[in-house]
């Protein structure tokens, strides 16, 4: 077995084991009397993020070694509402809005597109949003094509990143920012969904009136 394969198999169970201490932390908070919780809820947050990290590090192996994810039938709003009880855990402050309709169906990997709508979450939280709103819609029923919106009232993209979003995953990389850093893994994630004769593409724009968007095209 080569290196990066054993690393991604250490990696994997580092993961699995701070999923199984989450769980143990959350129970904790549960029996805990109310006056008490605030004790542990920050590790249960740090907790969190590190078994993120850990799945992006998996993820960007696979992705890395060009290995296929799975693609199937999904519901948009189940995918989003999935990805904001994970965020909650980290950022429970928050305000999340999910105003995908019920019936949005796309064909995708869910996995990835929930690893996805977190790194965005996040990304928004961190540059100072308060309110965070998934929207999507079905642009292609043949394919399963679906467009997704992340949309937040923060302060809204630079100038240097809105001018870099023609550039290819690697060229994303170079951005010194955590904002630049995840978007490149979100854009390994939308480029993994290409299919033939078929593109996507990650758009970043700002609201008219405050806040940032980020706009998700998928086959």
């Amino acid at each position: 077995m080569k290196f990066e394969q054993l690393a991604a198999a250490v990696i994997h169970d580092v993961k699995n084991q701070l999923q199984s201490l989450m769980d143990e932390e959350q129970l904790a908070i549960e029996q805990l009397p109310a006056q008490y919780r605030s004790i542990i809820e920050p590790i249960l947050q740090r907790t969190n993020r590190l078994k993120n990290d850990a799945l992006q590090l998996v993820i960007l192996f696979r992705l890395g070694q060009n290995r296929p994810f799975p693609m199937d039938d999904a519901w948009l709003r189940d995918s989003a509402n999935d990805a904001i009880e994970a965020s909650l855990i980290q950022f429970p402050s928050v305000r999340l809005i999910n105003e995908i309709d019920e019936d949005c169906q796309g064909f995708y990997n869910e996995n990835l597109i929930h690893l996805a709508l977190m790194t965005l979450i996040t990304n928004s939280v961190q540059a100072g949003a308060t309110t965070v709103t998934l929207k999507g819609e079905e642009i292609d029923q043949a394919s399963g094509g679906v467009r997704i919106q992340v949309i937040d009232n923060g302060p809204g993209f630079s100038k240097s990143m809105l001018d870099s979003q023609g550039e290819t995953a690697d060229e994303v990389s170079s951005h010194t920012d955590g904002t630049g850093l995840g978007l490149y893994f979100v854009k390994l994630i939308v480029d993994h969904h290409k299919a033939p004769a078929l593109g996507t593409s990650v758009v970043l724009s700002n609201n008219a009136k405050k806040g940032a968007c980020v706009t998700l095209n998928l086959p």
